[in-house]
């Protein structure tokens, strides 16, 4: 099998007139692309490259403003436990007046990381430490956990999206300035984030649901994706630590859509 370098790097051009060989003009952009596919051979490691690399001009293509149409492939991201919280429970956390402010943002315009950690306690007595909280302040408490997490925790948390908070079990929050007793546990299904014209170009809307394939040597597909679209927002695909996991998702993973939902 050809090496990504080879592909990505062309060796020294052939001596002409006996000229000494010179090197061809460097190309690489330390993408991570060869990182991804060095360590491993098999019959579809030529297919795993030409995803890859159609993923980074694709997405070259986006970043330069240029419309797609029939694009393919798409980022992801892997979204770890983390609350958001309310302006009531901030205050009951870390104290009266305290505002959550921004640590780190995201890729979303106007969400962002916090410097702000909670215990999480379930009935039986386990407790996850250090649960970072996101901001802004929501209108509703929400805390997304993975199957793992609820292992530990020995609770059953459903699969809900994100706001769909009814019927949820309940936890205790511990901050450093007091204890919130609340519902709003989830395991956040896998979505999409994107804007109506990222949607327009895979033949997404709002609301469909798709399967995302993960190529790669742990290779998934996800079905039943929710696409959530809004204006501004950013093109990726969020999943838990435990779809990530099990695909083998890494820094400079990408899936390909296969196919849009019908019966809109």
């Amino acid at each position: 099998m050809p090496t990504a370098t080879t592909i990505l790097a062309p060796t020294p051009a052939a001596s002409r007139a006996g000229e000494p060989a010179t090197s061809a003009p460097p190309i690489c952009v330390d993408c991570g692309v060869c990182q991804s596919v060095r360590d491993w051979e098999g019959p579809d490691a030529q297919d795993l490259l030409r995803h890859l690399v159609l993923a980074r001009v694709e997405d070259m293509l986006r970043g330069a403003g240029h419309p797609l149409r029939g694009a393919r492939t798409i980022p992801i991201g892997v979204s770890a436990r983390h609350i958001h919280l309310t302006s009531d429970h901030v205050a009951r956390l870390f104290g009266a007046g305290r505002r959550l402010e921004p640590e780190r943002f995201l890729l979303q315009p106007g969400e962002f990381a916090t410097a702000h950690t909670v215990t999480v306690a379930g009935a039986s007595g386990r407790a996850l430490e250090r649960v970072r909280v996101l901001g802004p302040e929501r209108a509703r408490t929400q805390i997304e956990l993975s199957r793992t997490d609820a292992v530990g925790l020995d609770m059953e948390i459903p699969m809900r999206r994100s706001g769909d908070l009814d019927g949820t079990p309940e936890v205790t929050l511990v901050g450093p300035a007091g204890r919130v007793r609340t519902d709003g546990v989830i395991r956040a299904g896998r979505h999409i984030h994107c804007s109506p014209e990222e949607a327009e170009a895979f033949g997404m809307r709002d609301g469909d649901e798709v399967s995302v394939r993960i190529p790669g040597p742990e290779g998934l597909t996800f079905p039943k994706v929710l696409v959530r679209t809004h204006p501004g927002h950013k093109l990726i695909v969020h999943l838990d630590t435990d779809d990530a996991n099990a695909a083998g998702v890494n820094c400079v993973t990408y899936g390909e859509v296969l196919f849009s939902a019908e019966g809109r």
